[in-house]
C-alpha cells in the first residue's frame, strides 16, 4: 500500500509535521512519498492508498479562505467528486495561535466530497510565531507524537479496508 502526503510551507513546519505523519507510515509499511503542493500537478493521490493534506495556518488565516493556503486550496479545487472514492485520507494544519481546525475542517470537507473516507479527526499543532514568517520555535514534541499517532491510524484504517475489499 502506499500514500502520498500533500504540503504547503513557508517556514518548513508544516513540511516537518507531515515528515512526522510520514515516518510512522513508512514504520507501518506503507510506501510513502512527500509533495509539496505546488510539485503536485495533476492528482497523483489517485494511484494513493492514503491521501494526507497539510497547510500552514498563518496569522488568524481562518477568516480567510477557511486558513487553507493558497498552494493547498488551488491543489483542492482541482479534486473533482469520486476521484478520492474508497481511499482512506486525512488532514492537518499547523499554527502558531488559533485556526487550525477550522483550516483542517475545510480540507477534510473537500475530501469527503472527492469520495474519501476520512477515519481519524484532522490533527493541528502549534508552532512558530505569530504574524512572522520566520522559523519560530518548533512543535514540541508530544505534538509531534500527535502526528505520529494519526499516521499510524491512517495506515490501520487503510489495511482495515484493504482486507474489506
Amino acid at each position: 500500500m502506499n500514500a502520498l502526503l500533500i504540503y504547503d510551507t513557508i517556514t518548513g513546519h508544516t513540511q516537518r509535521a507531515a515528515e512526522d505523519i510520514a515516518a510512522a507510515l513508512q514504520a507501518d509499511g506503507m510506501q510513502t512519498r512527500l509533495a509539496s503542493a505546488k510539485e503536485v500537478k495533476d492528482w497523483d493521490a489517485l494511484d494513493a492508498d492514503i491521501v494526507v493534506v497539510g497547510s500552514p495556518c498563518h496569522a488568524g488565516s481562518c477568516r480567510i479562505r477557511g486558513g487553507v493556503s493558497s498552494p493547498i486550496r488551488s491543489l483542492l479545487k482541482r479534486l473533482k467528486p469520486a476521484m478520492l472514492a474508497g481511499k482512506v485520507a486525512g488532514a492537518f494544519a499547523v499554527n502558531c495561535a488559533y485556526g487550525g481546525h477550522v483550516t483542517v475542517g475545510a480540507i477534510e470537507k473537500v475530501l469527503r466530497a472527492a469520495g474519501a473516507r476520512l477515519p481519524e479527526p484532522g490533527v493541528v499543532v502549534r508552532a512558530g510565531v505569530p504574524f512572522s514568517v520566520a522559523v519560530g520555535p518548533m512543535a514540541s514534541e508530544e505534538a509531534r507524537e500527535r502526528l505520529r499517532e494519526f499516521g499510524r491510524a491512517l495506515a490501520e484504517a487503510a489495511r482495515a479496508a484493504g482486507g474489506a475489499r
